[in-house]
């Protein structure tokens, strides 16, 4: 397909996007479109092909609003004033990993908030190397650009952990808690996982980059979840219409918010309400040993605070591993 071919339909994907459920005139569309009758209904043709549910009718073209297709107009429309201005959204089908295609956009110059979006990621990646389940038609798996200066530098998974509990209340019914350092559950079932990656400048020995990748689970695959993350992995809860472009548009608004407003101590405040670790009994991991301790807070670094039994000693990196209460 040729350019022009593209940004018509661009454009008019862009329109039917904001007019969901709402029929609207060929007319109308070719006026926006700045294109003929006939190029729009070319345009139409091709978002059919490629199975957005567009159904034409005497007094227009209309999406339906039952649409799950996830797409830059799509996330768009919920994005705030600021968000949008600021964002690159590039949408995709499928990917290795977002963090993968992130890194290497931002090593190629790609500007801060350019944001990589796939529903199916065929080498997701998790902490300490492991994978991460990314299935198609069950998650929404992103991943934001950021060049940090200064102390957030330390803050860049936190505040995509509130970001993505931020999301949740505002789209879910449920209650997201926060599982020290990068998870997030309901009805303690892990439905977030959060991996930040950083490069740094070998120049300045600060970061150059880093980027943030979220993936949601959504819904539950057909079959249930694979075995060895059944007994963890669950879903943000209820399905809600276009909940994965909502998804991803209120958890960038979000982080778009806390990044640029970010305030440490209110930051930390939040991220301590939301946790469910406090009081806990957690088996902690660390390169060389497990040991079970009892959490006993979190401190305005968002350090996890444990005690061994008598021995205490305050976390900035490693694992905690739940226990039964």
């Amino acid at each position: 397909m040729k350019d022009a071919d593209n940004r018509t339909v661009d454009k008019v994907l862009e329109a039917l996007e904001a007019n969901r459920a709402k029929p609207v005139s060929g007319a109308k569309l070719a006026i926006e479109a700045g294109v003929s009758r006939n190029a729009v209904w070319k345009a139409v043709c091709a978002l059919v092909s490629r199975g957005y549910p567009v159904e034409s009718s005497r007094k227009g073209y209309t999406l339906a609003s039952d649409s799950d297709m996830v797409s830059q107009q799509g996330i768009a429309k919920y994005l705030s004033a600021a968000a949008r201005a600021a964002c690159v959204i590039k949408v995709y089908d499928s990917v290795t990993s977002t963090n993968t295609v992130a890194k290497e956009l931002a090593s190629s110059g790609a500007p801060e908030w350019t944001v990589v979006v796939a529903t199916e990621q065929t080498g997701g990646k998790g902490r300490q190397g492991r994978s991460f389940y990314s299935g198609a038609g069950t998650g929404i798996y992103f991943t934001i650009i950021v060049r940090p200066r200064g102390e957030i530098t330390r803050f860049l998974t936190v505040i995509a952990a509130l970001a993505a509990s931020r999301a949740i209340d505002r789209i879910y019914s449920s209650s997201p808690a926060i599982k020290w350092v990068n998870d997030v559950y309901v009805a303690e079932r892990k439905c977030v996982g959060i991996l930040t990656e950083a490069v740094t400048d070998l120049e300045s020995h600060g970061i150059e980059f880093a980027v943030v990748g979220t993936g949601f689970n959504l819904r539950e695959p057909d079959g249930g979840f694979p075995d060895e993350i059944r007994g963890i992995a669950g879903t943000v809860g209820g399905e809600v219409a276009d909940g994965a472009n909502r998804t991803v548009a209120e958890t960038i608004n979000a982080y778009y918010e806390l990044y640029n407003g970010f305030d440490k101590n209110a930051v930390a405040d939040e991220y301590r309400a939301r946790s469910f670790v406090i009081g806990r009994k957690v088996k902690v991991v660390k390169a060389a040993s497990e040991r079970v301790a009892i959490v006993t807070g979190i401190d305005g670094e968002c350090r996890l605070e444990v005690d061994y039994g008598g021995e205490r000693e305050t976390l900035d990196s490693g694992e905690v591993r739940l226990l039964l209460r």
